[in-house]
């Protein structure tokens, strides 16, 4: 028999043997993608501020002006003398005749109600399903039924006209 030549035995041999298979190249790039993005969520995690309990792990401290003394204005516009009215029949209990506050509720008129910190939105919320004592220390404020949207649109205007007089803005 004749021997093969040297190249066919060594090709042979190579394809024979038990070379370890070849593996997939690792993606470094993707694999410092998820590295980054676990350590950055990990640092993120430890480093949050500890929840207190109690009125201290409130988002804000309580406003909890209670009553405030405001000087009664000479005329009410108006534009707003509607919203006045319903704000009298519907909203004076609690906060008083000019949003000025009560013992059974915050006064309106102070900077925690300001629009860029409760918007509009959160009046209409507010009536129409209460509101979680956050602000104050006079428990959680009903829902009020009878007030509905359309007595919402007067009620807020006034409000935010009698802040603006009492420079609440922002």
């Amino acid at each position: 028999m004749a021997k093969k030549p040297l190249r066919n035995r060594l090709e042979n041999k190579v394809r024979t043997s038990k070379l370890p298979r070849k593996t997939k190249p690792v993606n470094w790039r993707a694999f410092g993608i998820v590295l980054g993005v676990v350590v950055f969520a990990v640092a993120m995690y430890q480093s949050r501020p500890e929840k207190p309990s109690g009125l201290a792990g409130m988002r804000h401290a309580p406003a909890d002006p209670g009553k405030i003394s405001l000087p009664i204005p000479a005329s009410v516009p108006t534009t707003h003398q509607a919203g006045m009215k319903l704000f009298v029949e519907n909203c004076s209990q609690c906060h008083g005749e000019w949003a000025q506050g009560t013992d059974n509720g915050p006064a309106l008129v102070h900077d925690y109600y300001k629009p860029s910190h409760h918007a509009d939105f959160s009046f209409y919320k507010a009536a129409q399903y209460g509101v979680r004592a956050h602000h104050w220390s006079f428990g959680d404020m009903q829902p009020v039924p009878s007030v509905t949207r359309q007595d919402m649109d007067q009620i807020i205007p006034f409000i935010r006209w009698w802040q603006r007089e009492n420079g609440i803005t922002g």
